[in-house]
């Protein structure tokens, strides 16, 4: 009966024993996988805002600054008697002027010039006698008198047989004399389909769809080029894109929407996802790693019914006294034990700590910067050595204490891994000596670094109010084939160049 007692007692130890063990690792798999989930849905909008950003830059807005270049140089060179030319005469410079532009340029279908009499001509040679200029669609109003203005899609009289849309889109500036009176209107129809060529090759992520789309929702620019002025999106998506770049979801087409807005001309460029693809995305690591935490599960169990076995002998062992072993004290060695793992690895980590960081100031230390470009050198990556010596440093110790020598030497470290960290890394040479590494070619940016951690030291005010802290420097650029040596000695002269020069100042070594 007490055997029965106690095996009953050890069992309920060995399951609440197993339950504990088991409530961490539950925690820690219901925080991974919603760590993972949120993780992947930051991954998709951010791709998702990148790719419209960059998509909306290059395949759009690039076009926009080209075509507004166009009406910058007609605007400096049309002049009143050339509109004249243009729209009264058969033959002349302007006419070679305008074909040129709209043979030249994919972007452009036509053009028209008109006066302020409504008198016009158009190239290709199109003419109806009741067409007006001043009365169509894309005529700029009393608000857009001045500079560029876009027309939203609207049906074009004058569009060409082929043309079996007839819609445009026409881009056009009134034109002003040297007295800023207006003459007349020079205007371009645009190639929609030109334009959205572009869009080709270009590779939505998650399956998606780029477009863009006017104010009043009519798709303008498309890879399949049957949408343009065919199609249209939903008009809440155009009333939605209410800041330059955002998001939105689309409970009715469940899409996930990215836009990229204009605003002259007032379009929008749209990112479309299927809801599905951004459901399986999202949820395809956590999947995974349910399956991976049930097959941890199984392992788990199958553990715990092996060392249930071996467990209740040891402890029935124990409890018998077998060898003159008792169970608290076991349970005291193994903690004693474990604490002495312990305390090696933080033993370990701390020697590692002090090879690599310097004890006072906190960054690295001579022998961490003779690996690093060491490195540097090997992998034929060009970088630039800076090498800093504060000034008077021996008399600051002298005049005021080594305490105030250490607090100094503690500040100008802390100011300049403010300044220069993370990007690159501070190092102490020696003494009142540091040391900067800066992987990569952009001379001036190292040198921008440095004269703002010196101005800093010098803007300090410190309590000795005498006391007045500054450093001179030498920077050289590593040359292919120098080796360690040779470019701290080029630092180091042009550090020596800087001290001759009254000291406070930077330098930089020739090549």
């Amino acid at each position: 009966m007490e055997v029965n007692k106690k095996s009953s007692t050890v069992n309920r130890l060995l399951t609440v024993l197993f339950v504990v063990m088991l409530i961490p690792f539950m925690l820690v798999s219901i925080w991974s996988f919603d760590h993972i989930r949120k993780g992947n849905i930051e991954t998709f909008d951010t791709n998702l805002m990148r790719f419209t950003h960059n998509t909306a830059m290059e395949s759009v807005n690039r076009q926009l600054e080209e075509i507004g270049l166009v009406f910058q140089i007609l605007n400096s060179r049309m002049t009143h008697e050339g509109a004249r030319i243009f729209i009264n005469e058969e033959h002349g410079t302007p006419h070679s002027i305008i074909a040129s532009i709209v043979n030249t340029l994919s972007f452009f279908d036509a053009a028209i010039v008109s006066d302020i009499d409504g008198n016009y001509r158009t190239y290709p040679g199109i003419k109806k006698d009741d067409y007006f200029p001043l009365q169509r669609p894309w005529y700029p109003t009393i608000k857009h008198q001045k500079g560029i203005y876009y027309s939203e899609p609207y049906s074009d009289v004058l569009a060409l047989p082929t043309d079996l849309e007839g819609r445009a889109i026409t881009v056009s500036m009134n034109l002003f004399d040297e007295e800023l009176q207006k003459y007349g209107n020079i205007a371009f129809d645009l190639d929609m389909d030109a334009m959205s060529s572009t869009l080709k090759n270009v590779v939505v992520p998650f399956d998606g769809k780029f477009l863009v789309a006017a104010k009043d929702g009519t798709i303008i620019m498309s890879d399949n080029i049957n949408k343009i002025f065919r199609n249209t999106v939903p008009l809440k998506w155009v009333n939605n894109a209410i800041n330059i770049e955002g998001e939105f979801y689309d409970e009715e087409s469940n899409s996930y929407i990215f836009y990229h807005s204009f605003s002259n001309p007032d379009w929008v460029a749209f990112t479309i996802v299927n809801g599905g693809k951004y459901d399986d995305f999202i949820n395809k690591a956590p999947q995974t790693l349910i399956f991976i935490i049930s097959l941890c599960l199984i392992i788990y169990i199958v553990l715990i019914c092996l060392c249930r076995v071996y467990i209740r002998e040891i402890i029935g062992r124990l409890y018998m006294g077998v060898h003159g072993i008792n169970y608290d004290g076991q349970s005291q060695d193994l903690e004693k034990i474990y604490k002495n793992i312990k305390s090696s690895q933080l033993e370990l980590k701390e020697v590692r700590r002090i090879s690599g960081e310097d004890a006072l100031t906190g960054i690295g230390t001579r022998r961490k910067f003779d690996d690093r470009m060491a490195e540097l050198i090997n992998s034929e990556t060009p970088f630039y050595l800076a090498i800093l010596d504060l000034d008077d440093f021996k008399k600051i110790n002298d005049t005021f204490g080594h305490a105030v020598g250490d607090s100094v030497l503690k500040y100008v470290s802390k100011a300049g891994k403010a300044i220069i960290e993370p990007e690159y890394d501070i190092y102490r040479f020696g003494g009142e000596e540091l040391v900067v590494l800066f992987p990569g070619g952009e001379y001036h940016l190292y040198f921008d670094l440095l004269e703002t951690w010196r101005a800093t030291i010098c803007q300090r005010q410190w309590r000795e109010t005498t006391l007045k802290v500054s450093f001179s420097c030498g920077i050289a650029r590593w040359k292919m084939g120098e080796t360690s040596q040779e470019i701290i000695t080029k630092a180091d002269k042009a550090l020596y160049e800087a001290k001759r020069a009254g000291k406070n100042a930077i330098r930089t070594a020739t090549d």
